[in-house]
């Protein structure tokens, strides 16, 4: 592993952890646990919110595998509409806002250390 990955590897559990302490370990849909994080803006469509403690939303297995995974286009509309409708105003607003931003993720070494920093002050 270089030490590229194993920076991304760490500012991803540090990522988990920081959305854990602000999100709570159950689905925001169903409230079933165990849980994971769900990058709300996609990884693929936004690289800068990767790490972005507003990004993590907590979904059991279910209901993130229908949102990545579900032939139904409504479906996973009424998973985000629920979503949305269970955060505060103020993050839908930022949400949106980052949302129009379309970076490829760059992952530089600079970016990775810079994240690290800002995830380890958050802790």
């Amino acid at each position: 592993m270089t030490n590229k990955q194993k920076l991304a590897k760490e500012n991803n559990k540090l990522w988990q952890e920081i959305c854990l302490g602000l999100w709570g370990d159950k689905c925001l849909i169903c409230g079933q646990s165990p849980i994971t994080f769900h990058h709300f803006i996609i990884k693929s469509r936004n690289g800068l919110m990767i790490y972005d403690e507003q990004n993590g939303i907590p979904l059991c297995q279910k209901h993130h595998y229908i949102i990545h995974f579900s032939s139904s286009p409504s479906e996973v509309h009424r998973l985000v509409q629920i979503i949305r409708e269970k955060k505060e105003p103020d993050w839908c607003k930022y949400i949106d806002h980052k949302e129009k931003i379309h970076k490829d993720s760059f992952k530089t070494i600079k970016w990775l250390k810079q994240e690290n920093k800002r995830l380890r002050n958050l802790l």
